[in-house]
């Protein structure tokens, strides 16, 4: 259970405590991931179940713009459940530069990793009518970029000439 995401790490000893036998410290964190497995599905299903963000705020872990517009995005802060696994972002991320397509639009996606609470961009095929791509295995997505050759920005809204952010979160 423990092993999907960061929301709990097995016990570690520190220099100068005192070791207990490997049985019983198996048996601990086995009890402690049992209980925290039931708490995060509990509270999964008091959202209504699934993978999703939790809509504590309208903009909790919304892909946004930068101000000024430029080829980055940001992830707000906010919390959402993956494989009933909890996934937190306490503080604003700014993902790396997009490059715009040479030819064909393209469609990537702004995903929520599990594994490693990571916030990466898939990105999708230039085709002259772009699919978007599939998110990772424990991933969630949380936005599409269309994005157009000759673009030099990324906005909020669609202008007709530069990229533009589609929300595809899940709300719970």
């Amino acid at each position: 259970m423990s092993e999907k995401g960061n929301a709990y790490l097995p016990t570690r000893w520190e220099y100068g405590e005192r070791p207990v036998t490997a049985a019983k410290l198996n048996g601990w964190d086995d009890h402690i991931a049992a209980a925290l497995e039931l708490a995060y599905r509990l509270i999964n299903e008091n959202y209504g179940g699934g993978d999703g963000v939790l809509q504590n705020t309208l903009d909790a872990l919304q892909v946004a713009a930068r101000t000024p517009p430029g080829m980055t995005v940001n992830v707000l802060t906010g919390i959402a459940f993956i494989s009933n696994m909890p996934l937190a972002l306490y503080q604003n991320v700014e993902l790396l530069p997009i490059t715009a397509p040479t030819t064909h639009p393209r469609i990537d996606l702004v995903q929520a990793g599990l594994s490693d609470w990571s916030f990466t961009i898939r990105e999708g095929e230039e085709a002259a009518v772009p699919i978007p791509p599939e998110p990772d295995e424990d991933s969630l997505p949380l936005a599409r970029i269309h994005l157009r050759p000759g673009m030099t920005s990324i906005k909020n809204s669609d202008d007709g000439i530069n990229g533009y952010i589609e929300d595809t979160r899940t709300l719970l």
